[in-house]
């Protein structure tokens, strides 16, 4: 953006220079004191724009660089003081603007109530709203800001926080939601987009007629108007990404005063809505990749200005590292500091975060418990990594494998939870020898423990068994093993392997203590350790965790803790260990890295899914929602998709040539647009780009909403392009063609306006609009035109009135999954319903609880399991790793 840092100027003696041997400068210029000033004044439709220049000074635009129309958005320069130079609004685009803004608010705002049901991803970012409104903590893979934005409007406009969004279709009406009050939020958000986007490319130096254009473009775009309608996120992310590109835009009209106020202001309020933006959805990273990106030009570019001393140049580095680094993180961490103090009960969410992260919760109490562990200590050992629960064992055998007793991860606290820790057998006989032995002996990295199940007496065994339910060869099955006076094998050795500790307490990665060592089990003879990894066991198996031991395993899921300590012969003033309260930014980094965690494995299909190569051409939309002869359809202005695209495109070529060009020695000027094109169009491009490629990289579920604030740049480098371009046609030709291109715009914005506001519509209507066979919204619902049903005789809506979202996906892709025939025979594709994506399915599958045991009725079987353990372990198979026992004799 050098051309508005200090706008383009030559010198000329005598006021006689050519263009071809005009001398270009960028920075500050000195002005030569008595030299004429001349003023290129053959421009394709005036230089009035640039007519306040005084003619005493010694630098003027240059034709080439700058071609402003008289409805410029620079105000002309003080007389003879070019400091003054101040970018200004005139107030005649103030008035347009405030005429292009009444008609986006009828085009955004009309019939905001329908339709008034649950629609599309409505199903949890509602209910999310609901529980701000109860300070029940919940997860959700994105950022919180945007969610607390629908809280705040829900809570202005009454809602209580008991509607529960459960599916889509539910009517808000019979329920008393105030949805109207909670989409007006979104609404107002991306109507505000019209303004910014006029805003946004009057700063990037483009003529009124052009910001006309875009604000206008933004406005009948069907898929922002689609998106902005409804209790969803992208409005809040492309709100706060039009607001950092246009404070970032009009910080570089201040650029010829650095460090004054306004720039200071821009500079800041870019950071904040960069952390705004950030805060609202990860896609936000792409935003500051863009910004990034062009701060490394505009520093590399100072690197080479002479007139900027040194300390300056630092000082402009400090400037933008505090407001383009600094500052977002900060916003970021204030934004989760809201949410945490917010969702202050325990709620579903405590799930997916660290018994730390759940010990700040309201209702959580963990206690304390006695920090040293001792052999002959009864403790509960919770897994670290997957919070699925504690090691658990009880009275059922597995059906699979050695069929000896269940060992699992077990999300409740109960007895069946304690293990005691004892020695090994040979441990155990020199310990009783020893001057001592009634001494308490801390166990210690390195020592072997057998652990003893306090309630069923059995041994934590491993052995040379597949497990029930993961039966790669490189996992072995856990069980319990043995009964009560059986002294057990070698197979229930465990080397104690400690791994993490307290950094304030340093014994604690050399001694075994209850919550501050981390600490794996190495099983001695199989060499492989204790693991889980969150798969669930039948219901034979009570729906219970799967627990194996794994050889190389990787270490976060075979860590385990002891929560909590019992030891009769512990002192009563021993030291105590209790759950820490993380720090806000510990915090914050664990939901981050959960977050992190859970987008990876978005890799379920859905129906309307798609792939970022079918976004800019729009192969396919995507359906919200739909009931009877309505239906609400994601799907662009197909005009403004394909062109803004097509200006990308054209823009990455014709750099390419220049690049080329240059090196030939041709330095082509593009009609005097070269400067400005790089500066403004190139910008919106590389933002195109690093809001687009990134999703290439990612395996996760991706739909085309993704693309809107890639398409939002598109349009301005859409904009900027014709802009350019059409400067050196005459005034009338250039109006026709921006009249025709924003003419298209608007009857295709009627033509796909029943999907975007889910108003009625005629088949015949719907299949004319499907330019492409992909296009899959429904047309089978809609009225043949004249009839007087809502669905022809003989053809049943294939779509049910209320859809409800399923846990499958039918299809991927563009292919239909299924056919019907119309009254005519003729075969006819039909689309799947509209289905909301949750994205933590899968995740809330594996952390829901097991069902709770009634142990009684596992008691009642003691005798009996205890009885076919034994006859199992007498009959045992020739090349068996498990014990054969004709009397409480070891003879492995």
């Amino acid at each position: 953006m050098a051309h508005l840092e200090s706008m383009r100027y030559r010198k000329q003696p005598g006021g006689n220079a050519g263009h071809d041997e005009a001398t270009v400068i960028s920075g500050m210029s000195s002005v030569a004191a008595g030299t004429p000033t001349t003023l290129d004044s053959d421009d394709a439709y005036g230089a009035d724009g640039a007519a306040g220049l005084n003619s005493d000074l010694g630098y003027s635009y240059e034709k080439k660089d700058l071609d402003f129309s008289t409805s410029s958005t620079l105000a002309p320069f003080a007389a003879g003081d070019r400091q003054h130079q101040r970018f200004c609004i005139s107030r005649n685009q103030w008035i347009t603007l405030g005429f292009i803004v009444l008609a986006a608010a009828y085009v955004r705002l009309w019939r905001l109530s329908n339709p008034a049901q649950v629609v599309f991803d409505e199903v949890h970012f509602g209910k999310f709203a609901g529980k701000y409104l109860n300070g029940t903590y919940f997860f959700d893979v994105h950022p919180p800001l945007a969610k607390m934005m629908f809280a705040a409007a829900g809570r202005l406009a009454g809602y209580d926080g008991v509607f529960d969004f459960k599916s889509i279709g539910l009517d808000y009406i019979a329920a008393n939601v105030p949805y109207i009050g909670m989409r007006l939020m979104p609404a107002l958000l991306g109507l505000s987009m019209v303004p910014i986007t006029y805003v946004t490319l009057a700063a990037l130096g483009h003529a009124a007629d052009a910001c006309a254009l875009g604000a206008l473009l933004v406005c009948f775009e069907n898929a922002l108007l689609t998106q902005s309608r409804l209790i969803l996120l992208d409005a809040s992310l492309i709100f706060f990404t039009g607001l950092t590109v246009m404070f970032w835009a009009l910080f570089f009209t201040e650029s010829h005063r650095p460090f004054g106020n306004r720039w200071w202001g821009y500079l800041m309020l870019t950071g904040v809505n960069l952390g705004n933006a950030l805060s609202c959805k990860w896609v936000g990273l792409f935003l500051i990749a863009t910004i990034g990106v062009w701060t490394v030009k505009d520093l590399w570019e100072k690197l080479g200005d002479l007139s900027i001393s040194p300390g300056q140049y630092v000082r402009h580095f400090v400037a933008r590292a505090v407001a383009l680094i600094v500052v977002p993180v900060v916003v970021y961490l204030f934004w989760f500091q809201v949410h945490f103090s917010v969702l202050h009960k325990s709620g579903d969410g405590n799930a997916f975060m660290s018994p730390e992260f759940q010990n700040t919760l309201d209702g959580v109490n963990l206690g304390h418990t006695p920090r040293d562990v001792y052999f002959g200590s009864r403790v509960r050992i919770r897994h670290d990594a997957t919070n699925a629960g504690y090691l658990h064992s009880h009275l059922s055998n597995y059906e699979t494998g050695s069929k000896q007793q269940q060992v699992t991860l077990y999300g409740f606290r109960d007895d069946n939870n304690y293990w005691v820790l004892t020695r090994t057998e040979a441990d155990e006989e020199a310990h009783q020898n020893s001057t001592n032995p009634h001494e308490l002996q801390q166990i210690k990295d390195g020592d072997t423990v057998r652990l003893l199940h306090w309630r069923t007496h059995r041994r934590l065994h491993s052995h040379n068994e597949r497990p029930p339910v993961t039966t790669n060869d490189y996992q072995n099955e856990v069980s319990g093993y043995g009964w009560e006076g059986f002294n057990g094998d070698s197979n229930d050795h465990w080397r104690v392997q400690i791994l993490e500790g307290d950094s304030s307490i340093p014994d604690s990665k050399k001694k075994l203590m209850a919550i501050h060592s981390k600490f794996r089990l190495i099983h001695v003879n199989q060499r492989c350790a204790l693991f889980s990894n969150r798969k669930k066991l039948p219901k034979w198996g009570h729906e219970q965790v799967e627990v194996s031991c794994m050889k190389s395993a990787k270490f976060p899921k075979t860590l385990w803790r002891v929560e909590s300590n019992i030891n009769e012969n512990i002192p009563a003033k021993a030291p105590l260990a209790e759950y820490r309260r993380p720090s806000l930014i510990e915090k914050v980094l664990e939901a981050t890295a959960v977050m992190w965690r859970v987008n990876n494995g978005l890799t379920k299909s859905h129906p309307y899914e798609s792939r970022p190569h079918t976004w800019p051409w729009m192969r396919r939309g995507m359906a919200f929602w739909g009931s009877d002869n309505r239906s609400i359809y994601l799907l662009g202005t197909p005009i403004i998709w394909w062109l803004s695209f097509v200006a990308v495109i054209i823009f990455a070529g014709v750099q390419v040539v220049m690049f080329f060009r240059d090196r030939r020695g041709f330095h082509d000027r593009l009609l005097g647009a070269r400067e400005r094109y790089m500066e403004s169009v190139g910008f919106s491009s590389v933002g195109w780009v690093l809001h687009w490629v990134p999703f290439f990289l990612m395996g996760r579920q991706l739909f085309l909403h993704h693309y809107l604030p890639a398409l939002w740049l598109a349009i301005l480098a859409l904009v900027g392009s014709l802009d350019l371009f059409t400067r050196r046609l005459s005034r009338k030709v250039r109006q026709v063609i921006m009249f025709a291109l924003l003419l298209a715009t608007v009857r295709m914005y009627f033509q796909y306006s029943h999907i975007a506001y889910g108003s009625p519509w005629t088949r015949q209507g719907c299949e004319r609009s499907k330019w492409l066979k992909s296009w899959d919204y429904d047309c089978f619902r809609f009225p043949e035109l004249g009839a007087t049903t809502p669905v022809a005789p003989g053809l049943k809506p294939n779509v049910p009135e209320v859809p409800m979202p399923t846990a499958g996906a039918p299809d991927i892709g563009g292919e239909p999954v299924a056919i019907v025939r119309n009254k005519n025979g003729e075969a006819q594709h039909v689309p799947p319903p509209a289905q909301n994506f949750d994205p933590l399915e899968h995740e809330n599958k594996l952390n829901k609880p097991a069902p709770e045991i009634h142990q009684d009725h596992l008691n009642s079987n003691s005798a009996k399991l205890d009885l076919e353990m034994k006859k199992k372990a007498t009959t045992v198979e020739p090349g068996s790793s498990d014990t054969a026992v004709a009397t409480n004799e070891e003879h492995e």
